[in-house]
């Protein structure tokens, strides 16, 4: 895998930038919402965690009193569109621009719903009502963020070439098996096919990147059930601000666009480096061939798909 090193100069790109995130009460997001608020950028973040939400951005503003960004929170329910919109229209009100949107909001797989003891006859005939809603967090909320927020960018007034994007938080688990998060793997497996359809076709049509973060491991309130056997077994572990620095990474640097950085033990790689190098190794060099002249053949999918 190709690594994605973090530059504290690119950073410097965000520096007057109007970011839009979800998902900035506590962990990965908060992290993210101080570095960028700390780079100069003026932060607006959403969370349904209304208490939380109003110590980051009360701490925030403390610790970087001398940042020339500014911070705003209010709460949002990513599962309600006129909660996440509301978030975007404040932004947009504000500055009459958005130049970066990160949808970082998730909550962990609701127990139980799979395992024997609790799957029978009976129990499938009444709909898993917090199973759906947790779907709507981790996955369905996400397509609606981007959007939005293509919409707002395009509504802005025009910017230098790539320095608008998005970055759509995923996981490991939306690249790899992840063990007993049946729910949680299906909506990050999701994110990652939402940045692979957009890569080819926001930058040409909105003038707008969109990347995809993949942490493993990292000490969050995701990892609470077993952080201590990881720690024991000496397993490579993030801290939210490894993360942070990655999704600001993609954001700021305008050479990246349709990557999806796995983040290990505090440091990035791009997995679809290698996924794109050894096609022909996994689907066959025939085939392989055969597949691109496809691809061709489609476009960028607004030729045909309304047909």
């Amino acid at each position: 895998m190709a690594a994605v090193p973090f530059s504290q100069q690119v950073l410097g790109k965000l520096k007057g930038k109007v970011v839009v995130l979800t998902g900035g009460a506590q962990g990965v997001g908060a992290a993210t919402v101080g570095m960028a608020h700390r780079a100069g950028a003026h932060v607006f973040f959403g969370d349904w965690a209304d208490d939380k939400g109003k110590q980051v951005e009360a701490s925030v503003r403390a610790e970087h009193s001398g940042s020339s960004g500014s911070v705003h929170f209010q709460k949002v329910d990513v599962r309600q569109y006129a909660s996440q919109l509301a978030l975007f229209d404040t932004a947009y009100k504000a500055h009459g621009r958005v130049d970066v949107a990160v949808s970082c909001a998730a909550v962990t797989e609701a127990p139980g719903f799979f395992e024997p003891e609790n799957l029978d006859l009976e129990a499938v005939r009444e709909e898993p009502q917090d199973l759906r809603s947790r779907l709507d967090i981790n996955l369905t909320s996400v397509l609606m963020f981007s959007r939005m927020a293509l919409a707002y960018m395009k509504a802005s007034p025009p910017a230098e070439d790539f320095s608008r994007s998005m970055v759509l938080v995923s996981s490991i688990a939306g690249i790899t098996e992840a063990p007993g998060l049946f729910a949680y793997s299906t909506a990050k497996h999701g994110v990652i096919g939402l940045m692979r359809a957009l890569r080819p076709y926001t930058p040409s049509r909105y003038g707008v990147r969109v990347n995809a973060i993949c942490p493993w491991a990292t000490d969050t309130q995701l990892l609470a059930g077993v952080k201590d056997r990881w720690i024991q077994e000496k397993l490579p572990l993030n801290q939210p601000e490894n993360v942070a620095e990655m999704i600001l990474q993609c954001a700021a640097d305008e050479t990246l666009n349709g990557k999806s950085v796995f983040v290990a033990g505090g440091k990035g790689y791009d997995t679809e480096e290698g996924y794109d190098r050894t096609q022909a190794q996994w689907m066959g060099e025939e085939l392989t061939a055969e597949f691109n002249r496809g691809q061709k053949v489609l476009g960028l999918g607004d030729g045909w798909t309304s047909k």
